[in-house]
């Protein structure tokens, strides 16, 4: 029983580093949403087609948010076990 539970842990762990780095990875590879001074004077695009990246990039962060606190809550669980 005692070794079914660490290993959940150690699955847990990972899943928690790989979905933490899948956030940040997925943060820092985004292109940038805003158009910098350009949104001031209303020369910025607002109507601009989203590229492929940045919607595979959403998901990305997306699911691996949600992976993170579903990870995180089941090693907090065990921890009281």
């Amino acid at each position: 029983m005692e070794n079914s539970v660490a290993t959940v842990r150690l699955i847990g762990q990972i899943l928690v580093f790989l979905s933490a780095v899948g956030i940040i990875v997925g943060y820092l590879l985004q292109s940038p949403k805003s158009a910098g001074l350009g949104a001031i004077s209303g020369s910025a695009s607002i109507f601009r087609s989203r590229k492929p990246l940045d919607a595979f990039l959403d998901k990305l962060i997306s699911w691996s948010a949600v992976i993170f606190i579903i990870s995180t809550f089941l090693l907090a669980v065990l921890r009281q076990s």
